[in-house]
């Protein structure tokens, strides 16, 4: 049977020794343990192990948690799930069940060693020493003294946990006890945490919050600094500048063409422009038009930005005129082209000079929406999160300060325009009277970002830990000018935030957190090179209330593992059209502020000083290079497939060690290859599945529901797969195309960046299981080894072996090689 791991708990490094704590056993907890066990130490050992279960269950957020039970030949596992079981009668008689029918310590699996050790002293045994050389946690029950107290003790090795932990579990488990006094309550209305516990997680989510939210709209900010600033360049993209004077005339004259076509406050707009220089005023130029935008991406097929523009009602599309041919055809709303002269010259003709402003009435309300943006949905269809003014002006004036954003800074703005990660660039500089520098990470390599960043001498940038990981190395000529990187949709790990402050000492690292359905953040902190062995998230911005809750919504203590919840002034409307996932993830709550919290599906801990841990998530939601996804999403679309009869899609680690998407599935008259250019024409580039398998049938459990657990297991021990139609299966190159240096180089590089064996000279890349970002590192290894640069779009066009060598033979020498 598999054993409940209890997660370290630990803020740094491992300490020298082993922690320990004690707790005298209160007098309730007295109370209960002799109820249910009449004092008899046998069945004193099982009600500990009950109430232990209990804890461990709340504490590593399972509904079936494993606990281990000395014994004289060794330590015996015991499963329950006290979550099932009505009242704590039957909770104890289930424990004592369980460890009577118990498999013999031999057959043990190790995995029970990082369990919790239940076992009790040794009569006359007051101050028990170790038993074992356990490598989990161990509580131990006292004898009694001479003067009858008795004392609760608790232990774990270095890797395992602190003090401070072990100290909230003595409490925990204590308070748990003093429930057993009544043996025919509910095990449900057990409170399995100490009050004060409690007290001290909850003020953590608070003690930073900041009752008066901003009352503001988004583009006024932005107002005053063209005010302030009107010669200053205000953004860059590609060889195009504008100065803030230029761009709020841009601005000025988008709104007065919305104006002009009949749009206004209460209406959406979508926007399709990419990086180009029409960007930043197509979107200010909608909110000052009083509408909410849109933001496309121009990398989504037709058929989703289709579902999109249906689902927002969009009454008119702004396009940069070189991206109207991605729109989907059958497009009922009118497309405004997009040009900066164009729309200066709206503005004059409508009497918005420099320094005039558009009609009054047609300016926004801190209350009006300001943008809906789309993200994966686990039904299929994605899912529009509605976001007003007010909710997220108080995330741009923390900004502004936590990032010290001034008429000095200079960003280099990555995340595509497309998702609310966009926002925390492009509102805060244009409201500090600082610089956007636009990038496209999907046409410049890391050398040319770093170019760009020492061109513009970038102060700051923001970007997803696995583009960072690529594009840390680059950044050294940079270092000069960077005053911070800001790292934030995936989860930062200890060994990258290290390289960063090896390669650029004295620059911070700021770690941010937050769902869309919060208006872009909710957590923060400053990353040092000692993370520590977790995945910390931060603690709480001022805009922000946040609690870590049970399976039951209460609260729980410090170092136990529960949903995040978030509520404050960040919190959207909810989901657009779609009242019943707003309800079940917009829940009524009377002790928030606004009266309701998000449900985040985040799984987190609280460390003893206010820092939150992130510890998975709740379903199967998960960040792809940045991006949401919904697995279910994926499927359904899988599933639409011509010749498609089941399909499952889980998330394996990829070549790079990150996430990666892993679709299985059963088919008739119909091809891999098929498969994946069906999946490509529907679905964002994040969310096609890196590896497609086809497979007999699908493991499944008792339940009937399919086995995703085993198919998981399964890629892990199988080489990586590479389907395909022809005879090139698992073939090597041929040795016709690796007779020379540079084709023996190109396929190196090739296996080495996806971690495999022999790829053949035809194979495509993206076949094999790479992605964007690999391709990247591919380019990127060329040039330092090459001394070559190979064109991103070439090699996306052409991305096997056999065409990328020609390539590297074409190219011009990258200059300094």
């Amino acid at each position: 049977m598999p054993a409940t791991t209890i997660r370290p708990r630990r803020r740094g490094a491992s300490q020298p020794a082993r922690a320990r704590a004690r707790l005298p056993l209160t007098a309730g907890a007295s109370d209960g343990l002799a109820r249910v066990s009449g004092g008899r130490p046998l069945e004193e050992l099982v009600a500990l192990t009950a109430a232990s279960a209990v804890v461990v269950g709340l504490a590593e957020n399972t509904e079936e948690p494993t606990v281990a039970v000395s014994g004289s030949a060794g330590p015996v596992p015991c499963r329950v799930g006290p979550a099932a079981l009505p009242t704590v009668a039957h909770l104890v008689r289930a424990v004592d069940a369980e460890l009577r029918s118990a498999p013999a310590p031999a057959d043990v699996p190790a995995a029970l060693a990082e369990a919790l050790l239940i076992r009790s002293a040794r009569v006359g045994e007051t101050s028990p020493g170790r038993t074992s050389e356990w490598d989990g946690i161990e509580l131990t029950l006292t004898a009694p003294a001479a003067d009858g107290s008795r004392e609760l003790v608790a232990e774990a090795g270095p890797e395992r946990a602190e003090a401070w932990f072990l100290e909230i579990l003595l409490r925990s488990v204590s308070q748990t006890l003093a429930g057993f006094t009544e043996p025919h309550g509910a095990v449900a209305d057990l409170a399995p945490a100490a009050p004060d516990d409690i007290a001290t997680a909850i003020e953590f989510g608070r003690r930073t919050f900041v009752p008066d939210g901003a009352t503001t709209t988004l583009v006024a900010p932005i107002e005053e600094a063209v005010r302030a600033h009107a010669d200053r360049p205000a953004v860059v993209a590609g060889s195009d500048t504008l100065t803030y004077r230029e761009f709020w005339q841009a601005t000025q004259g988008v709104a007065a063409r919305l104006h002009a076509s009949g749009i206004g406050r209460g209406d959406r707009v979508a926007v399709l422009t990419g990086k180009s220089v029409h960007a930043v005023p197509a979107i200010t130029g909608t909110l000052l038009a009083g509408a909410a935008y849109v933001p496309l991406d121009p990398r989504s097929p037709a058929p989703r930005l289709a579902e999109i523009l249906d689902d927002a009602a969009c009454s008119v599309v702004l396009a940069a005129p070189e991206l109207r041919t991605t729109l989907p055809a059958g497009l009922t709303a009118p497309v405004i082209d997009i040009d900066i002269g164009a729309a200066a010259g709206a503005a004059a003709g409508a009497g918005a000079g420099a320094g005039a402003a558009v009609p009054a009435t047609a300016g926004p309300d801190p209350d009006d929406l300001a943008y809906v943006v789309y993200t994966s949905g686990s039904t299929g269809k994605p899912k529009g999160v509605e976001v007003r003014h007010r909710a997220v002006a108080s995330y741009v004036r923390w900004k502004v300060v936590n990032h010290r954003f001034d008429t000095g800074t200079r960003l280099l703005q990555l995340p595509s325009l497309a998702f609310d990660s966009s926002v925390a660039d492009l509102f805060p500089v244009l409201a500090s009277g600082g610089l956007l520098v636009l990038a496209d990470t999907h046409k410049l390599l890391p050398r040319q970002l770093a170019e760009l960043a020492g061109q513009h001498h970038v102060t700051h940038l923001t970007t997803v830990p696995s583009l960072y990981r690529v594009l840390l190395d680059d950044l050294a000529d940079a270092a000069h000018s960077l005053h911070a990187v800001t790292v934030a949709g995936e989860a930062t790990t200890a060994d990258l935030a290290r390289r960063h402050h090896e390669r650029l000492p004295g620059v911070r690292l700021i770690n941010e957190y937050g769902p869309t359905e919060n208006s872009v953040g909710a957590t923060a902190f400053d990353h040092g090179p000692d993370a520590g062995p977790g995945l910390p998230i931060g603690h709480v911005i001022p805009n922000t209330v946040a609690t870590v809750t049970g399976a039951d919504g209460r609260a729980l203590p410090a170092g136990f593992v529960g949903e995040l919840r978030l509520a404050g002034h960040g919190l959207a409307d909810g989901y657009r059209n779609r009242p019943d996932l707003t309800a079940e993830a917009f829940v009524a709550d009377a002790e928030a502020p606004g009266g309701r919290s998000y449900r985040t599906g985040d799984l987190v801990w609280w460390r003893p000083d206010g820092m939150l841990e992130f510890a998975g998530r709740a379903d199967d939601q998960v960040k792809i290079r940045g991006h949401r996804v919904e697995p279910g999403e994926v499927e359904s679309v899988l599933a639409l497939l011509p010749g498609v009869s089941q399909v499952a899609v889980a998330v394996v680690p990829g070549p790079d060690g990150a996430p990666s998407l892993a679709a299985w599935l059963t088919v008739t008259d119909t091809t891999v290859d098929d498969i994946r250019a069906g999946a490509a024409a529907a679905l964002p580039p994040a969310m096609v599945p890196s590896s497609l398998t086809l497979i007999d049938d699908l493991p499944r459990m008792v339940s009937g529901k399919i086995d995703r657990g085993a198919l998981v297991r399964l890629a892990g021990t199988a080489a990586p797969a590479r389907q395909h139609d022809g005879p090139v299966t698992g073939s090597p190159a041929p040795a016709a195309c690796a007779a020379d240096d540079v084709s023996l180089t190109v396929a190196a590089i090739f296996e080495e960046v996806l971690a495999a064996g022999p790829v053949h000279s035809d194979a495509d890349f993206f076949d094999e299981g790479g992605h964007s970002l690999l391709a990247i590192s591919v380019l990127d290894a060329i040039e330092k080894r090459l001394g070559v640069a190979v064109d991103l779009d070439d090699f996306f066009r052409t991305p096997t072996i056999r065409a990328v060598t020609e390539l590297v033979r074409e190219a011009a020498p990258v200059p300094g090689n």
